[in-house]
C-alpha cells in the first residue's frame, strides 16, 4: 500500500516538474521579420520642351564646329553663331557660355603660336577675333600686352611682297568704297575669270573677307566667283588652280 502511495506521489512530482519546464506554445512561435522598406521611387526626367531640344541641338553643333576650328566662319555654320543662338533662347546656359570661352581660348592659343613664329600680324588678327567674341576677357588683354612688348623688341620685318599669284590689297581701304581698292579688286577678278582660278581671300576678319568677296561678285556680274575665305594677314587674294 505504501509503495502505491509513493509511486503516485512520485508521478505527481515529476508531472509538476515537467509542467514547470514546458514553455507555452504561443511563446514558441517564430517571430515574423518586418517587411523590407519600400524601394525609393525614382522620378523619370521630364521630357524636354521643343525650345530645350533646339538649345541642345545648337550646343551640339557649336561643340562640333569648335572641334573642327570653324570658329567664326563659314557664315551661319560656325561655333560662335551656334553658341550665341543657344544663349538667346537660354541666357543662363553654362554649356553655351563655356563654348564661347572655348573659342576665345582657341584664338588666344593661335595668337601665341603666331607670335612664337614671329608672325605678329597674324597674332594680332587672332587676338582681334578673340576680342570680338568676348571684349572684356582679361586673358586677351594679358596676351595682347605681352605681344605689344614682343613687337617693340623685335627687329624690323621686311614687308610682305607675295608670290606670282598673290595680289595684295590696301588694308586701310578694305570695307570702304574707295575707287582705288575697287579697281584693284576688279583687276584681280578679271584674272580669276581669265585663268578660271579659285579665289582664296585672306582677310583679317570674316567681315572683311565677305566684303571682298561681295565686291568681286559685283565686279563680274553673272560670273560665279569660286573660292574661300581664310583669316590671316596681310590682306590679299591668292589665285589657285582648279583641281582636275
Amino acid at each position: 500500500m505504501s509503495s502505491i502511495v509513493f509511486r503516485c506521489a512520485l508521478l505527481i512530482v515529476v508531472g509538476l516538474g515537467l509542467e514547470g519546464c514546458q514553455t507555452p506554445f504561443w511563446m514558441n512561435k517564430k517571430k515574423t521579420p518586418p517587411p523590407p522598406p519600400p524601394a525609393p521611387v525614382v522620378q523619370a526626367p521630364a521630357p524636354l520642351t521643343k525650345e530645350q531640344q533646339v538649345v541642345k541641338m545648337l550646343i551640339l553643333n557649336g561643340e562640333y564646329t569648335l572641334s573642327q576650328n570653324m570658329l567664326l566662319t563659314p557664315k551661319n555654320d560656325n561655333a560662335y553663331d551656334y553658341f550665341r543662338a543657344a544663349l538667346k533662347l537660354d541666357p543662363n546656359n553654362q554649356r553655351a557660355k563655356g563654348g564661347l570661352q572655348g573659342i576665345v581660348m582657341r584664338y588666344v592659343d593661335l595668337a601665341r603660336q603666331a607670335a612664337a613664329r614671329g608672325n605678329y600680324s597674324q597674332a594680332t588678327t587672332m587676338l582681334n577675333n578673340a576680342r570680338s567674341v568676348d571684349p572684356t576677357n582679361l586673358l586677351i588683354k594679358e596676351v595682347s600686352d605681352g605681344l605689344s612688348e614682343q613687337i617693340k623688341s623685335a627687329p624690323p620685318v621686311e614687308p610682305y611682297r607675295g608670290g606670282a599669284h598673290e595680289f595684295l590689297l590696301d588694308a586701310s581701304l578694305v570695307g570702304k568704297d574707295d575707287p582705288k581698292i575697287l579697281a584693284r579688286i576688279a583687276e584681280v577678278t578679271n584674272k580669276v575669270k581669265e585663268t578660271n582660278s579659285l579665289a582664296m581671300i585672306i582677310a583679317r576678319t570674316d567681315v572683311e573677307g565677305r566684303w571682298i568677296y561681295q565686291k568681286m561678285r559685283e565686279a563680274a556680274p553673272g560670273y560665279r566667283v569660286r573660292g574661300d575665305i581664310k583669316l590671316g594677314s596681310p590682306v590679299r587674294i591668292i589665285l589657285e588652280p582648279v583641281a582636275q
